[in-house]
């Protein structure tokens, strides 16, 4: 296989670790900010890990491959993911005020005040049940509905 073949199973076995394919939907949170606007670095850092762990609590998300990232380590074969929810951390979603802020794809659901309480709700409510938490609401942006 080439460089470039060898790279490419590789992000297909990464992929696949983490359940893309399978996945219901894709939670960005505004977390460990370069310049923290929304909330705090010490706050938005407690609710990714918050996130991590209820994500993982609830078996909704999966691991990537433990030789990730490591290309001293050959890739070996994993098992798809289970998990329906892909989580990202993001420096900054651009809204800046009563965060951290968090949106929920295919939905477009835009999240304010993401820790705590609200982060619990929104992970059993939201990615679980797929009821929206409306009083946490502040936008919504559907990019799979026809303009």
């Amino acid at each position: 296989m080439t460089d470039v073949a060898d790279g490419l199973q590789r992000l297909r076995m990464i992929a696949s670790g983490l359940s893309i394919g399978g996945l219901q939907r894709h939670m960005f949170l505004c977390a460990q900010q370069s310049t923290p606007r929304c909330s705090t670095y010490e706050e938005s850092k407690a609710a990714w890990r918050q996130l991590k762990r209820i994500t993982k609590a609830l078996d909704i998300a999966s691991a990537p491959p433990k030789w990730q990232a490591n290309f001293s380590r050959p890739p070996t074969p994993v098992e798809p993911g289970n998990g329906t929810i892909l989580r990202s951390k993001v420096d900054c979603l651009r809204i800046c005020e009563r965060g951290p802020i968090a949106v929920i794809y295919p939905d477009g659901v835009w999240y304010h005040s993401v820790a705590g309480e609200v982060l619990d709700r929104i992970v059993r409510e939201h990615l679980v049940g797929g009821r929206a938490v409306d009083e946490y609401v502040f936008a919504v942006d559907d990019l799979s509905a026809p303009s």
